[in-house]
């Protein structure tokens, strides 16, 4: 086998390997299907170069010849398209891609019917090669064409692609003139010339090249590669030349095997010497932000307060690797999704912006749990905006999702390497420590303060015990003293009757006092029973603030009551379909407080839309209503609290469970601070393990359901 059919040998194995490599690596990608199709045609074309050159029979040698010539005609096409693609020239070029395709269909035909050659001859004692024909001139012009309209639409996008995109142009176009270089070495012993093509083997360092640029987590900066690349030429020309020249000169004597020997020793010392050197000044700026990047760690795992957390990683995004753009999103439970924290602009993505736990990236997160680069979820993105966000950085705590970052492109236009794909995963680790903890510093302060207010509570749960009695004690004054009024006037009524009767100005004066001390006791009626309102919600006995069976009777009862409180108003538009003898588990005062809060909104719904009526026949024709209904069910208790009122608009219901959230104009209560419903979602869901959801329609109406297990279901 000659040197030529070696050649042969090698680009085949080299195309097949990298393009079948590449192909399932990402097999979704198109530029890696691009890729493919490339070294599919020069596999074509090598195989047949390599049965050409083995022939032995002008016949067989032609039959091999035109396989080598489809390869050919397919390679440079193949090009062109990859070209297209990678510059994300498709759509544009479509029609102008499929008049290149044809144009290549007919050449194709040409060979395999012999016309762009009279027949093989041997030359020059490499084999046969053929005599070519006029309309081999017109193809090899098609094929420069060709050639140079793929490079120069290359040369050209480097004036605007950036990041990754610009590096894999730099590569394509360095690669592509190696190989092209070999491939075109075949063409002088067409036309006789003797220029054996020993070249043809560089088409193995273009597959080589192109598939270190196509392979995302093995692609570094060209300029490193050619540095590497030549420093490695020049010391082993020195330690392979060196000896040669020698050995020419003394008979290849024992001289030239010691410096062979001396030079081969340090030879791999002098490489990586001068390697480091090299990358210390092409990769002085990388390495050092990556220091700074690492020792942030520590200042990350000392900060306490989530907030002030994100607020440092984004700054350090912008400041130590000057992205154009950095956000974070967390892991929102509440809202089932991962939802945008903070970022250094929200013109990218508004602030708020939330990405369903069913969303792809998520799913594409959870598969890799390591960093993704644009190209790994380019098959995902589809907006100019999406485009703008270059690498995810997830952090997983325990396999879980914490949340992650999205980084922009970096001011210098560089790409992200695999340095830095390395370093941001050892920061998403660590950060996703530092995160857990401040995580678990904020649930241990509201755990902290939830223990203090349940301990207010029975604080004041005693004090208003004492207060109430101390308050009662005057209104049974206040009531003896009214009554004993009434009696006085009565007995002095029964004895001077004919006295009164004749005095219209006496019976007035006892009309009146009798009037005021009936007003006196039933105002201590309704005094007194506030107070057992607020005692009921505020007492502190353990069927009260223990998992017990109540009588929702009695838990419903004490929610309207303290309602009525609330708004200093007698009665409240309320019906109620409860089963005096139904029992329900759980905790009384915050069952209460629960159907205290969705009662308080149904109420304030139907005034809300009480006012929005322009006419006063509008308003006397609305009959408002709240409905309270206790359903026992087999699996568990279902309340349903329903009023007739303004609604939730359909914008404000992914976030009615969300803290501090408010669609109330006023601040009166802490209810209206927008918390109300975050407590009764957090008392049903967590302390009680139930569920709560809604149903609304706009100036129609809302209905809150809450279900909540038996007592032998709960726990």
């Amino acid at each position: 086998m000659n040197f030529l059919a070696v050649t042969g040998l090698l680009n085949f194995i080299s195309s097949a390997f990298i393009g079948i490599f590449v192909l399932i690596k990402n097999p979704r990608a198109s530029l890696n299907r691009h890729f493919f199709n490339i070294n599919a045609s020069i596999a074509v074309y090598s195989v047949g170069y390599l049965l050409w050159q083995v022939s032995g029979h002008p016949d067989t040698a032609l039959a091999w010849f035109k396989v080598l010539f489809c390869g050919i005609i397919l390679i440079n096409v193949t090009f062109l398209h990859y070209v297209f693609a990678i510059l994300g020239k498709l759509p544009r070029k479509k029609f102008e891609l499929i008049g290149y395709y044809l144009a290549n269909a007919v050449f194709l035909a040409l060979n395999l019917m012999s016309l762009l050659y009279t027949g093989l001859e041997p030359r020059h004692g490499h084999g046969y090669w053929p005599v070519p024909t006029i309309i081999f001139s017109v193809y090899l012009a098609f094929w420069i064409w060709q050639l140079l309209y793929g490079f120069i639409l290359l040369l050209l996008s480097l004036k605007t692609v950036t990041g990754r995109l610009r590096e894999q142009v730099k590569y394509t176009i360095v690669s592509g003139l190696i190989g092209f270089i070999g491939g075109a070495s075949n063409w002088p012993m067409w036309y006789g010339i003797d220029f054996a093509p020993y070249a043809n083997i560089l088409i193995t360092g273009y597959i080589g090249l192109m598939g270190f640029a196509i392979i995302r987590f093995r692609l570094m900066d060209i300029k490193v590669v050619l540095t590497r690349t030549g420093i490695f030429v020049g010391i082993y020309t020195l330690v392979l030349g060196g000896p040669f020249l020698i050995g020419v000169r003394t008979d290849f004597g024992f001289l030239s095997f010691l410096a062979l020997f001396v030079l081969a020793t340090i030879g791999p010392i002098l490489y990586r010497y001068l390697m480091g050197k090299a990358e210390g000044v092409l990769l002085a700026k990388q390495r050092e932000y990556q220091r700074i990047l690492n020792e942030s760690v520590v200042f990350m795992l000392r900060e306490h307060s989530l907030d002030r957390l994100l607020k440092l990683i984004i700054y350090g995004m912008k400041t130590i690797i000057k992205v154009d753009y950095a956000a974070i999103f967390l892991d929102d439970k509440e809202n089932e999704c991962f939802t945008l924290k903070v970022a250094n602009s929200f013109s990218v993505l508004p602030e708020g912006f939330c990405i369903p736990y069913d969303n792809p990236t998520i799913d594409l997160l959870k598969e890799h749990k390591r960093p993704l680069v644009l190209e790994e979820m380019s098959h995902l993105f589809h907006s100019d905006t999406d485009r703008k966000i270059k690498m995810i950085v997830p952090s997983f705590f325990d396999n879980r999702l914490l949340g992650f970052l999205l980084l922009g492109e970096k001011e210098s236009k560089t790409f992200y390497t695999m340095d830095d794909l390395q370093t941001f995963e050892l920061l998403s680790h660590q950060t996703a420590m530092a995160i857990e903890n401040c995580l678990y510093l904020d649930e241990r302060k509201k755990t902290q303060e939830r223990l203090f207010q349940a301990e207010k509570l029975a604080f004041i749960g005693g004090m208003a015990e004492g207060v109430a009695h101390q308050i009662r004690n005057r209104l049974n004054h206040f009531s003896l003293g009214s009554r004993q009024i009434q009696h006085e006037i009565a007995d002095f009524l029964k004895a001077h009757a004919d006295l009164v009767n004749q005095n219209t100005a006496i019976r007035e004066a006892f009309d009146s006092l009798n009037d005021i001390s009936e007003s006196i006791v039933e105002n201590v009626i309704r005094t007194n029973a506030v107070i057992q309102g607020i005692l009921n919600y505020t007492l502190a006995d353990d069927r009260r603030n223990t998992f017990s069976e109540l009588p929702f009777k009695d838990v419903a009862e004490g929610a309207i009551d303290l309602a009525k409180i609330k708004h200093g108003i007698d009665e409240l538009p309320i019906k109620t379909e409860i089963d005096p003898d139904a029992m329900i588990y759980g905790i009384m005062t915050q069952l209460m407080e629960s159907l205290y809060n969705l009662i308080d909104n149904s109420y304030e719904a139907i005034e809300e839309k009480r006012n929005t009526f322009k006419n006063a026949e509008e308003r006397k024709s609305y009959e408002p209503f709240i409905l309270i209904r206790f359903t026992q069910q087999p699996d568990g208790s279902l309340i349903e609290i329903t009023d007739n009122g303004i609604g939730i608009a359909s914008e404000d219901a992914r976030k009615i469970f969300a803290p501090y959230y408010t669609t109330k104009s006023s601040f009166k209560s802490h209810s209206e601070l927008g918390i109300g419903l975050y407590v009764v979602h957090r008392i049903i869901e967590e302390n009680h393990k139930g569920s709560i959801w809604f149903e609304s329609r706009h100036m129609q109406g809302t209905s809150f359901f809450i279900k909540l297990p038996l007592q032998n279901n709960a726990g």
